[in-house]
Parts: C-alpha cells; structure tokens; sequence
C-alpha cells in the first residue's frame, strides 16, 4: 500500500487526539478528514492496516477469539471517553483478522472506532520507557505497510 503523505499527515492528528484522549481535536482532526470522500476512505484504509499490523506483531499473528474478546473489552474500557463499546471494538478487530470489512466509513461512529482503536494499540504496544514512543512505532508500522505492498 502506498501511503499518500496527507492523508497520513491527517490519520497522524486524529491519533495524536486519540492517544491524549482529547474529544476536542479528535473530533475537528476526524472533521478535517471528513471534506473529502476520498481522503476518509483512504484515512480509515491506511488505519485499518495499521490496526492489523499491530495486532498481528502484539500477537506474533492471527489472535484468537478470546484474545479478541478480551483486547475489544479492554479497549471499550479504557476509551470511554470516546464512547466506544466493546461491541464496536470487536466489529473492528474482527474485520481486521477476517479481511472482511464492515461498512465503517458509513457512520461517524463506525470511523471514530477505528481510529480510537489504532491509537490504544499504538500506545500499548509501544515501549516509551525504552524510547520507542507511539508514533516512533507507527514509522515501522507504516514502513512495513508500504513494504508489503
């Protein structure tokens, strides 16, 4: 996949709110996504891959359901703020490991979910005390998308 520099300059901002839980400018960083379209669609696309690559490292491949479970859980938990429910968690992920998508990009709520997802994986499977903040992470991970293809 080749990531189009603005669109990720975009996804980068929605994250940054994310991951500081700030409803604010997550909410104007997923408007500014929202002028065009195209720009939304290849937004959640190149989100919805940095999801799996994270998943799919974290869990040295494909997780199982009760890993499944339990992640969509613990997100709908800790991303409250962004009224993300375990349900909308589990849609996502599951989407993810099966390569079936859901119609997300249709609602606001379906949109927002991937991002919130993406930014708690990040900053969860980064490791700040050894340097390698969220953001560091997601240079390999997106290195590693355009890598593949």
């Amino acid at each position: 996949m080749k990531i189009n520099e603005q669109v990720e300059a975009q996804v980068r901002a929605v994250l940054d709110a994310a991951v500081h839980r700030d409803s604010d400018r997550f909410d104007s960083a997923l408007d500014a996504l929202s002028v065009s379209q195209e720009t939304l669609t290849k937004a959640v696309e190149l989100t919805l891959a940095v999801n799996a690559a994270v998943l799919f490292e974290v869990h040295d491949g494909l997780p199982s359901t009760h890993e499944i479970n339990e992640i969509s859980r613990n997100i709908g938990q800790q991303e409250r703020w962004a009224e993300v429910s375990a349900q909308d968690v589990h849609a996502v992920l599951s989407a993810v490991t099966t390569g079936k998508l859901p119609r997300l990009a249709n609602t606001a709520s379906g949109v927002s979910v991937v991002f919130v997802v993406a930014a708690n994986l990040l900053a969860t499977a980064s490791q700040p005390d050894e340097g390698e903040w969220w953001f560091n992470y997601l240079d390999k991970v997106e290195a590693a998308i355009e890598a593949a293809g």
